[in-house]
């Protein structure tokens, strides 16, 4: 008969049983309903056993005591499930704005990325009306390349495209470029509000928030956007 080395008996030496093995015990933090109804029921047993013979415990010390385990444990679950609903709404918050890649947004900003065929939408707004007004695009260098005068102007936003023409009508090559405006009355000047449209790439979400990448690079939130733009 085949002899194994657990047979032999040797004093000291230990085998590991699978059955008779002991669980590592799971980390409580003593907050779930369970655990707070076993150590108020301790606190009540251990209160039980030393009270006052001439002063028992008040009925209604321990009613008011029960109440408010419940309420704790009612805060708990209720906490729970807020956490959950919310969770489901940031998963759904992140579905919807998927649909937002490829479209358009107008965000604050005075610089815009022009790729070399498409028109860059853009937006002014005044903080108060003015007889006159004009902007500049220039490059990054502060060169002018497009004047556009604009008449008097109200504080509604206004949308405006660059198709990528210079002054003279010549296309511009692919890069940034800037939106200088102005408007003017009498001796008072006004720098307007302005906006740049960008195409979202990508959609993510960085902690609790969901964030928008732009083709141009820039992140942003849903919150930054102004308006949404057909290009």
């Amino acid at each position: 008969m085949a002899t194994t080395i657990k047979d032999l008996d040797i004093p000291g030496l230990k085998f590991y049983e699978p059955k008779s093995a002991v669980a590592t015990p799971k980390a409580s933090d003593g907050t779930s309903s369970t655990e707070l109804q076993s150590n108020f029921l301790r606190m009540l047993t251990v209160q039980l056993k030393n009270q006052d013979p001439m002063n028992p415990l008040d009925n209604a010390d321990m009613t008011s005591q029960l109440a408010q385990l419940n309420m704790v444990d009612g805060i708990n679950t209720m906490n729970k499930t807020m956490n959950s609903l919310l969770e489901m709404m940031r998963s759904a918050d992140l579905v919807n704005y998927a649909g937002t890649v490829g479209r358009s947004a107008l965000v604050a900003g005075n610089e815009m990325f022009f790729d070399g065929q498409n028109p860059i939408g853009f937006a002014l707004q005044f903080a108060k009306p003015m007889p006159k007004a004009s902007l500049q695009i220039t490059d990054t260098s502060g060169n002018i390349v497009k004047t556009m005068e604009l008449g008097a102007v109200k504080t509604d936003l206004m949308n405006m495209f660059w198709d990528g023409l210079d002054a003279e009508g010549k296309p511009m090559t692919a890069g940034s470029y800037r939106i200088v405006a102005k408007g003017v009355d009498g001796a008072t000047e006004a720098t307007p509000s302005t906006f740049v449209s960008s195409v979202v790439a990508a959609v993510g979400r960085k902690g609790t928030d969901i964030n928008l990448t732009l083709s141009d690079g820039k992140q942003i939130l849903p919150k930054d956007v102004v308006q949404w733009v057909i290009q």
